[in-house]
Formats: structure tokens, sequence, C-alpha cells
């Protein structure tokens, strides 16, 4: 007895299985679509890409996918749209087992706030493409003066990604000036002082030059105690104190 129903549990199974992929294949053309379900991968809180902004998109390009029978609807052009949004760097797009189009987007990461002396004004992704700021507002490390979009993108973006990866740093350095591609300001967000960091180069190594002179020398004779802090001559720190 327990060998027959064994058996025919086995059968049931299998049927069912059987059912299910002729229901969910052959008759999927006919299958309607039961709505739009949108998920934002964003590291940023409270991001700037949003439900809504994702589904006007479909609004600007006159899709209106829901009530529309499954076959008519064309994933890969939804897809191009997202990815032709500057917002946006990967989008996936799949039907969920409930018949509801799914779009998933990974939005862009902006790194740096660029505010430069031509008056050019925009954020700079993770992965060196500009983004316009006009509809949104990120808290990020403002650059200012005489940058490039080419210079910030081949030479501040691994800076700023430093930057941004680091506890200390990305609470520290507020403002990146520009004046050439050898001279380079930062502004710290505690104490009264600039950094002159020289050029961009070694700039892991001068980082970590200021941050042993913080700890050894700052915590000791106070933080509003220097003007200038350069960390532009190799292996030294030379400070200029400040007119108190």
């Amino acid at each position: 007895m327990k060998t027959a129903f064994k058996i025919f549990l086995l059968l049931a199974v299998v049927g069912y299985l059987v059912f299910a992929v002729w229901k969910f294949s052959n008759k999927a053309e006919d299958r309607i679509c039961e709505g739009v379900n949108v998920e934002i991968i964003d590291s940023i809180p409270d991001g700037f890409i949003t439900d809504e902004y994702i589904r006007s998109i479909l609004t600007r390009n006159k899709i209106s996918p829901e009530g529309m029978k499954i076959s008519e609807i064309n994933l890969e052009q939804i897809e191009r749209l997202m990815l032709e949004e500057s917002h946006i760097e990967r989008a996936s797009c799949y039907y969920n087992a409930v018949g509801m189009l799914c779009i998933k987007v990974v939005p862009q990461q902006p790194v740096l706030h660029i505010i430069s002396q031509k008056g050019e004004d925009y954020y700079l992704s993770s992965t060196g493409l500009t983004m316009p700021t006009a509809s949104f507002n990120v808290d990020l490390c403002v650059v200012t003066g005489n940058v490039t979009k080419k210079f910030a993108s081949e030479h501040l973006l691994e800076f700023a990604k430093f930057i941004r990866g680091d506890l200390f740093w990305s609470e520290q350095i507020e403002q990146i000036h520009v004046v050439s591609p050898e001279e380079i300001v930062l502004y710290p967000r505690v104490g009264q002082h600039v950094i002159e960091l020289g050029s961009i180069d070694n700039f892991q190594e001068k980082l970590n030059r200021l941050q042993v002179f913080y700890r050894e020398g700052l915590d000791r004779v106070g933080w509003n105690k220097y003007r200038t802090i350069s960390l532009a001559y190799d292996g030294q720190v030379v400070c200029t104190k400040a007119n108190n």
C-alpha cells in the first residue's frame, strides 16, 4: 500500500508539472500584464531615481503595459529606453509568476559635484559619466576652479572614489579646488586650514601622511594653529602658521 501511494503521489506531481509547463508556455501569448513593479538598487539613501521617475519614462514614451497582452510588450525596447537615461547605469525587464512586468534598475552613482569656473555644473558618476544636476540634489564633495570634464573623469574620479570609501576622509573633505593640474587645494570640514595637495599623483600616500600628522600633531597643538598644510613635497608635511 505504501509503495502504491508513493507511485500515485509521484504521478500526481509529474502531472501537475506537465500541466504547469503547458499552461505557462503554450498560453503565454494570451496572458495579460497585471501591472508594473519597479525595483531600484541604489546605495544612496533617498536616491534621486524613484519609482515615479521610472514610471514617467514609460509615460513619456506612451507605453502602458498594464492590461496589455504580454506578447505585445517589447521588453528590449523598455530596457533600451531606461538605458538612454543618463541617470541609469543598468536595467533589466522580465515578468514574474503572476504576470507583473518587473523593471529592475541600477542608477548611476554620483561621486562628485563639479562647478567649474566656466559655469559648468554637473555630477560625475562612478563610471566617469556626467549627469545633469537640474532635477536632483545630492550632497557630495564639490569641485571648483579650473576643472575640465576630461580632467575630472581622468584624474579626479579615482580620488573621489577613495574619499567616499574612507570613513574619515568622506567626513573631512568637503571641497576640492583646482587651480591647475599641479596645484589642487582641499578644504576640510574640521579646522581652519587649507590642504595644499599639489598634483593628484600619489594622493593616497599624501593623505595617509596627513592623517598621521593630524593624529600626532594637530591633536596636540590644536586644529586651528596652521593656515596651510602642504603635502606637495615628497615625504613632508609643510605648515604655515595662522595669524591669530
